[in-house]
C-alpha cells in the first residue's frame, strides 16, 4: 500500500548525505532490498491508525511477503521504486514508495519515517533522493488522509495543492433473507491463494451480463470499486457465500455524498485527498 529504482541507481554516497540540523543524524538513501521488506510492513502498519487496519492492503500480515516478491523481482514491476533512508550507523529511519506513471510524473504511494526520526528531515531527503535519480521528474501526485496534519504540512510546504476529495464508506452487511446470486467467479483459486498468502487480493464476479471486480483489502472486507455494486445485495451474498469471514463492504467515492446501498447504511470511516505538484524540483531545491 509496490519496483524499478528508475533510470539511474540511487546508492549511497558522502555526496547524497545530509543532516537538516546540527543534531540530526546524517541520513543516507539508497534502494531497498528483499532484506528490507518485512520492516517497511512493520513501518507501514504502524503509521496507520488501528481502526483504518481492516480496509488497508498494507497493514495486512502478508504484505512484507508481498513486497518480498515485489523487490525481488523488479522487471515485473516498472517504474515502481522502494528507497530507504538510514543514518551513519545503518539504521532505519524511513522509506518511500514511488511509481512512475507517465514521463515527468511520479505517484507516492507510501512516505514513512519511523517515530524517533521525525522532524529530521528524513521524509524530504527521501523525495530529494529519487528526484536526483530522475532527473526528468517534473510533477509528483499523492493522496493523504484528510486528517494527518503532519503529512499534509510537509506536503504544502513542498507545494502541492488539492485536487479533489475522496470518502471511504463502510456498511455492516445487512443481507437478511437476500439469496445469493447464480454467479461464476473467475480464478476463484488464484483469490483465495492470494487471500491465504497475503490476507488481501481480488474478486471477479460473473453475474449474467455483468462482470464485477472487487477487492479484497482484509479477509473481512469487501471492497466494490464500482459503487453501483452496492445496489446488487445479491452479488455481495454470493461473495459472502464464497468468503464467510466478510462482514462490512468498503467503496470509495468522489465528494462527501454517500452513494446508495441496498447491502446496508454507509458510515464514512475515512476522507483522502488527491494532491499534486508541477514544481517539486523546485521545492527540492534541486535544478
Amino acid at each position: 500500500m509496490p519496483v524499478s529504482y528508475g533510470a539511474q541507481p540511487i546508492v549511497p554516497s558522502p555526496s547524497a548525505a545530509v543532516a537538516s540540523r546540527p543534531d540530526a543524524p546524517e541520513v543516507r538513501i539508497r534502494p531497498a532490498t528483499v532484506a528490507d521488506a518485512d520492516w517497511l510492513a512493520e513501518v507501514s502498519r504502524a503509521s496507520f491508525a488501528r481502526h483504518l487496519h481492516d480496509y488497508l492492503t498494507s497493514a495486512q500480515p502478508g504484505v512484507g511477503r508481498f513486497w518480498e516478491v515485489v523487490l525481488a523481482h523488479p522487471e515485473s514491476f516498472p517504474g515502481r521504486c522502494f528507497l530507504v533512508a538510514e543514518d551513519e550507523d545503518g539504521r532505519r529511519l524511513g522509506f518511500a514508495d514511488l511509481t512512475r506513471v507517465e514521463p515527468g510524473l511520479a505517484h507516492l504511494s507510501y512516505l514513512c519515517v519511523v517515530e524517533a526520526a521525525r522532524g529530521r528531515g528524513v521524509a524530504r531527503e527521501l523525495l530529494r533522493g529519487y528526484a536526483r535519480a530522475h532527473p526528468g521528474l517534473r510533477s509528483m501526485r499523492l493522496d493523504v488522509f484528510a486528517d494527518n496534519a503532519p503529512a499534509r504540512a510537509l506536503y504544502d510546504r513542498l507545494g502541492f495543492a488539492g485536487d479533489a476529495t475522496t470518502t471511504w464508506w463502510v456498511a455492516d452487511l445487512a443481507l437478511g433473507g437476500v439469496a445469493p446470486a447464480e454467479v461464476r467467479f473467475e480464478g476463484l483459486h488464484a483469490a483465495r491463494a492470494w487471500l491465504d498468502t497475503y490476507g488481501f487480493g481480488e474478486l471477479t464476479v460473473v453475474a449474467g451480463d455483468a462482470t464485477h471486480v472487487l477487492g479484497r483489502p482484509s479477509p473481512r472486507v469487501l471492497r466494490c470499486f464500482d459503487p453501483a455494486t452496492l445496489r446488487r445485495p445479491a452479488v455481495v451474498a454470493a461473495a459472502v457465500r464464497a468468503f464467510p469471514g466478510i462482514d462490512r463492504v468498503l467503496v470509495m467515492t468522489p465528494g462527501e455524498d454517500a452513494p446508495p446501498s441496498e447491502v446496508g447504511p454507509l458510515r464514512a470511516v475515512n476522507r483522502s485527498l488527491r494532491m499534486s505538484t508541477s514544481e517539486i524540483r523546485a521545492r527540492l531545491e534541486l535544478p
